[in-house]
């Protein structure tokens, strides 16, 4: 749903305190890592969190500025020019489970750059797994802060500020005791931890981080409207922190285990925060990047109706929910789409019932219908968060969950990679846990481990090995490019004929990889994807044709030599052979 826009909006200045005092200014550095090898990409949501607090509660001279490199397919450390340049006193890095090469990688070239800068971490696994990433990481990162990090570190900067003889020292027993919920490692070379166990800082204490959109990248956002084509600039932000829920896979779960599971700012702060950004920047559309923002039902109804009171209603927005808390707030929907409410990202997850259930998602398959035919009836667009495959997976699973996807009309994504995930094996979850006891070992916490390598079903490791190897990596992203080529040359012809063949085309492409994998979910014997499914030349070939521009007319004719005529929509192919 969020896509890059080349604009230029008013870039908001990192903070330098216009202080008098003769102190020097302390530099403070946020950074986010590449993406890398990790299930998506991550926008820098908590470190906005973390400046904007520090801005507002510490009054010495200071000047934060975020690093965000999340977008970045590989670690290249000439990227950190920018940031070693800058000479920043205070590094704080941080790392989700997909990182933690890349972090060692790019903390040690910081080091080596910056040697008198103080090197510290947080993020979510380090919440999970603090002291084996300082263990494997050691001496360039100096302390690790698990759970939320607005408060310690503000005690960190604040001691770092008022003890400049130990910032280098590798002995922190005297003072990082003091910070709450820090791991670090002491002089004698032993895991230590402070005494403070302060994990969540109240919602009430949260600061604004809409005013601390320094990054390129989420100065870029824009929003399609599909009701009415058109792309919205927007903003992206949290509002609440953690899940009551406890899906076994979680890794939001696994990291927010004490404290309360659920918290969030009041519906009024929440507009209040909004309201305060348009003065700043230029936007009509707010992401809402909540894990479950819907949880609350009044809280969703009361900032709505704020919301549609600013900029004379003219905002739109979108959010996040579980099925279950889409299904309390269902009959509210006609009202919270009058008032901007577009799309909603829904953990569906599964079609399968006995896969829903090793989730632990306690909804049914029924209650997954119900929640997208109520945003269906609503047109509010759909963002499907959906686990095709997983380690312990039968194979009946996989044609479950195809029937479910291909008869509630939800193939209609723009990106495929919504639909054909596989389950993430994150520290401190159920599922992961689980596994190792029946591995009897511990899985390595350097990288995320596959879950593919922990397929125990023949049938469905064949599958899943044939589909991504062979269809998904080379073609999947060729498709997605196909489609786009052939909706822009639909949206420019003015032959009713060409538009008509385009027209089916695009079901046909958009249905492709749903159809491959039917063969080989269904073939009575494993063998080259080329001999499971006929066809697969042909797809090939008439995604090339489009990707060269070749003649569309002649494009859209092989359909019919294909063979698909029909396929997807409410009596397609597909849908006639699950029927």
């Amino acid at each position: 749903m969020v896509k890059h826009m080349n604009r230029a909006l008013s870039t908001f200045q990192p903070f330098t305190s216009n202080s008098d005092s003769g102190e020097p200014e302390l530099k403070i550095a946020l950074v986010a890592l590449p993406y890398e090898e990790g299930p998506q990409r991550i926008m820098p949501l908590g470190l906005q969190n973390i400046s904007a607090y520090i801005k507002k509660n510490i009054k010495q001279k200071k000047s934060i500025k975020i690093f965000d490199y999340s977008n970045l397919e590989s670690s290249n450390t000439e990227q950190l020019e920018d940031l070693i340049s800058w000479k920043p006193d205070l590094i704080g890095i941080s790392i989700y489970s997909s990182h933690v090469c890349a972090a060692i990688h790019w903390g040690h070239t910081i080091q080596q750059s910056l040697p008198a800068s103080f090197i510290f971490c947080g993020g979510p696994h380090i919440s999970l797994a603090a002291e084996d990433f300082l263990i494997r990481s050691h001496p360039t990162f100096k302390l690790a802060i698990q759970g939320e990090g607005e408060h310690p570190t503000r005690i960190l900067i604040e001691h770092f500020n008022t003890l400049p003889s130990l910032k280098n020292s590798i002995d922190y027993d005297n003072w990082a005791e003091q910070i709450p919920n820090t791991v670090w490692i002491n002089s004698k070379g032993k895991i230590k931890h402070s005494l403070d166990k302060k994990l969540q800082l109240p919602a009430s204490e949260w600061e604004n981080p809409l005013m601390e959109y320094h990054s390129e990248r989420l100065q870029n956002l824009y929003f399609t409207d599909r009701r009415d084509k058109k792309k919205r600039t927007a903003i992206a932000l949290t509002s609440s922190r953690g899940c009551p829920l406890s899906c076994s896979f979680c890794a939001i779960v696994a990291a927010d285990k004490e404290g309360p599971k659920w918290r969030a700012v009041e519906a009024e702060t929440l507009v209040a925060w909004i309201g305060e950004a348009l003065n700043s920047y230029d936007f009509q559309h707010i992401y809402i990047m909540d894990a479950n923002f819907f949880v609350k039902k009044e809280r969703v109804l009361a900032f709505s109706r704020g919301l549609h009171k600013l900029r004379g209603g003219t905002l739109t927005w979108s959010s996040s929910s579980t099925v279950g808390y889409l299904l309390k707030i269902r009959h509210e929907l006609p009202t919270l789409v009058l008032q901007g409410l577009r799309l909603v990202e829904m953990g569906i997850e599964a079609g399968s019932q006995s896969q829903l259930d090793y989730m632990n998602k306690r909804v049914s398959v029924q209650n997954n219908i119900d929640a997208i035919k109520a945003l269906q009836k609503n047109n509010i667009d759909i963002g499907l968060d959906f686990i095709m495959f997983y380690h312990d997976q039968k194979k009946q699973e996989i044609i479950d969950n195809l029937i479910f996807l291909v008869s509630a009309g939800v193939t209609e994504h723009e990106s495929f990679d919504h639909y054909f995930n596989i389950m993430m094996l994150y520290p401190g979850t159920p599922v992961r846990h689980n596994l190792e006891n029946s591995i009897g070992e511990k899985l390595s916490l350097e990288k995320l481990p596959f879950s593919r390598d922990f397929i125990d079903n023949y049938d469905v490791k064949k599958i899943y090995s044939t589909f991504i190897d062979d269809f998904a990596k080379p073609w999947l992203g060729k498709l997605e490019a196909a489609i786009s080529s052939n909706l822009r040359v639909l949206s420019q012809s003015k032959s009713k004929s060409l538009k008509a063949q385009l027209s089916l085309m695009n079901i046909y492409l958009r249905h492709m990889p749903f159809i491959v994998l039917w063969e080989l979910s269904h073939a009575k014997k494993h063998a080259p994807i080329e001999v499971i499914v006929p066809q697969f030349s042909n797809y090939t070939h008439l995604i090339e044709s489009l990707l060269h521009r070749k003649d569309e007319a002649t494009i859209a004719r092989k359909i019919v030599e294909i063979g698909t005529t029909g396929v997807g929509g409410r009596s397609g192919e597909l849908i006639s052979k699950i029927s």
